[in-house]
C-alpha cells in the first residue's frame, strides 16, 4: 500500500469508529466524555468558529483514548479486543499507539513535514501528500501521528495555536512539566488557552497566551 493510500485508509477507520460509537445507543457515554473533554480544555459553544473542529477533536480522542466508567478500554480498544482480521488488528493497533502532542512546524516540502514534540522532543518526519496552506516554520499545533508500516501520518484534526505565540507556549510547557504535569494535562492547558481567545477577544492571543490564569 502506497503512502497516499495508507493516509486514506487511516482516515476510513477513524470514521467507522466514530460512525459506530457516535451511534444513539451509545449517547449516555458520549455525553459525558464530552462533559469531561470540555472540563479539562473549556467549553466551546455551537455559534462559535472553534466548534466543528473541537467537536472532531473531541470524537477523536473519544474513539481512541477515553476510558469511561464501564470498560477499562477505550472503544478502539473494545472493537480490537473482538477484531479477526489481520489487516484490521493492524489499523487499529496504529491507531492504539498513535502519538498526540503538541508540535512546532520544522521544515515542509512535498510529501513531508518535519514536527518537533515541544513536550516530549524528538523530531518526526510525517508523510504528506497534501499542501497544507497557511502552515509555516515554527507554528505550533496540536495533532496526532499515526505510524504505520514504514509510514507516520497525521490523523485528521489539527488545533492551530495563533501566530506569534510559540514563545509563550514554550515557556508555560516548560514550567508545567517542572511542576510534573503529564503530557496530556499539558496538551489539555495549552488547549484551554486558545479557548480563552474567544472569550477575551479585545486582547491579542499572544497577551491571552501570556496570561493563563484569565478565567473562561
Amino acid at each position: 500500500m502506497s503512502p497516499s493510500a495508507e493516509a486514506g485508509a487511516v482516515g476510513r477507520a477513524l470514521d467507522e469508529l466514530i460512525d459506530r460509537f457516535g451511534a444513539a445507543e451509545h449517547e449516555q457515554e458520549i455525553a459525558a466524555a464530552r462533559a469531561e473533554y470540555d472540563e479539562r480544555r473549556g467549553v466551546v459553544f455551537e455559534d462559535e468558529e472553534l466548534y466543528e473542529a473541537w467537536t472532531q477533536a473531541f470524537l477523536e480522542w473519544y474513539v481512541l483514548e477515553r476510558v469511561g466508567a464501564r470498560s477499562t478500554l477505550p472503544p478502539a480498544g473494545r472493537v480490537l479486543a473482538d477484531e479477526t482480521d489481520p489487516s484490521r488488528i493492524q489499523m487499529l493497533r496504529a491507531l492504539l499507539t498513535s502519538h498526540r502532542s503538541l508540535f512546532e512546524v520544522g521544515a515542509a516540502e512535498p510529501g513531508r513535514v518535519e514536527l518537533t514534540d515541544m513536550i516530549g522532543g524528538g523530531v518526526f518526519v510525517v508523510d504528506e501528500q497534501r499542501e497544507l496552506h497557511g502552515v509555516e516554520r515554527g507554528d505550533v499545533l496540536e495533532t496526532r501521528l499515526v505510524g504505520l508500516r514504514s509510514a507516520v501520518h497525521f490523523a485528521r484534526t489539527f488545533c492551530y495555536h495563533p501566530p506569534g505565540t510559540r514563545q509563550p507556549i514554550a515557556v508555560h510547557v516548560a514550567r508545567w512539566k517542572l511542576a510534573g504535569k503529564s503530557r496530556l494535562d499539558i496538551l489539555d492547558l495549552v488547549a484551554s488557552l486558545k479557548v480563552r481567545t474567544l472569550r477575551y477577544s479585545h486582547l491579542s492571543p499572544e497577551k491571552v497566551y501570556e496570561r493563563p490564569e484569565l478565567s473562561t
